[in-house]
């Protein structure tokens, strides 16, 4: 094969490889949101820990709220994790548990909804709901006509949480 008839068939191949393009990536609209973060991270991973002596309270976003009211907030439950979780283990309950909490907190400063994922394990999810969730409910913010506004919560409780 002649090198003339070669380069042809390289130049050939090279276009048909390359798609006939101008080697220019083109990217179609795209929704993506991507957001800076707003509070530095502890080396656990979270915004903020509330760590007692028989559970752990960690603050895993929060959106809409500020950064003191919002650990504030996670100090209450962390105390009312801690009273309602040694009062269990006083009357014989569970011992041991891990839930994790996302809250809503409504324009008028009070959580209006609250979804909870528990850790498997006998008793856990009743000990969850009164000792993590109701306490959550309670919690009122200052009230604002903004946007979404929310946290997600990570808690453990019993021994060597």
């Amino acid at each position: 094969m002649s090198p003339s008839v070669l380069g042809i068939l390289t130049a050939l191949f090279a276009q048909v490889a390359c798609g006939g393009q101008s080697g220019r990536d083109v990217v179609g609209p795209s929704r993506d949101v991507v957001a800076p973060r707003t509070a530095p991270r502890t080396a656990e991973g979270y915004e903020y820990v509330a760590k007692r002596g028989f559970s752990v309270v960690g603050l895993a976003e929060a959106r809409g709220l500020p950064s003191e009211v919002v650990h504030a907030a996670i100090d209450e439950v962390a105390d009312a994790l801690e009273v309602c979780a040694a009062e269990q283990r006083r009357q014989g309950g569970i011992a041991r548990g891990a839930a994790r909490v996302i809250a809503q907190v409504g324009p008028n400063g009070t959580v209006d909804a609250t979804s909870i994922r528990v850790d498997p394990g006998s008793g856990a999810s009743a000990a969850a709901l009164l000792c993590l969730v109701a306490p959550t409910r309670r919690l009122t913010f200052p009230p604002v006509d903004a946007g979404a506004r929310g946290f997600a919560i990570e808690a453990l409780w019993g021994e060597n949480p």
